[in-house]
């Protein structure tokens, strides 16, 4: 797997990751925004705002780490096959 390959492959992952992590932010936040009025320690941030950013925050970070995984995975199975 080329390095172009690899880079592509985390970048989608973690894309996909920010657009799942923040459309489920979204909702949560318009769903239950008390619950994040009731976290949220500042209180001049807009509860479905900041579900979002942190529904996308975490998004990105788990897709990230999934597309990493990927392209271990792949590295070990093509390791196994060459051998």
């Amino acid at each position: 797997m080329t390095i172009k390959k690899t880079f592509v492959t985390v970048t989608l992952a973690a894309l996909a990751g920010l657009a799942m992590g923040g459309g489920f932010g979204f909702a949560a936040g318009e769903i239950t925004p008390e619950f994040f009025r009731h976290i949220v320690p500042w209180h001049d941030v807009e509860p479905v705002g900041f579900a979002t950013f942190g529904g996308a925050t975490a998004g990105v970070l788990l897709g990230g780490g999934l597309g990493c995984f990927a392209v271990i995975l792949q590295f070990i199975s093509e390791w196994m096959l060459k051998k």
